[in-house]
């Protein structure tokens, strides 16, 4: 037996989901596929978190960065 739980949510809100929803999909299976999207995109920042770490490139890019603001604008 699935439980329902009825929740309310801005006008705009909703609209944004609906126009979200596919052809044939519920609301409850547009949710679940937003939530799994949303924490697929977190695995792969997770994944991504200390790749420069050992990286002695991404130092001379980082104070390259900080040589450029340092420099006076250009107008």
């Amino acid at each position: 037996m699935m439980a329902n739980k009825t929740i309310s949510l801005p006008l705009e809100t909703y609209d944004r989901l609906r126009k979200e929803k596919r052809k044939g999909e519920s609301f409850a299976d547009l949710i679940n596929r937003l939530l799994k999207r949303s924490k697929s995109r977190k695995k792969l920042l997770e994944d991504l978190a200390g790749i420069f770490k050992e990286d002695d490139e991404w130092d001379t890019i980082v104070e390259d960065l900080y040589q450029e603001r340092r420099r006076p604008a250009r107008i």
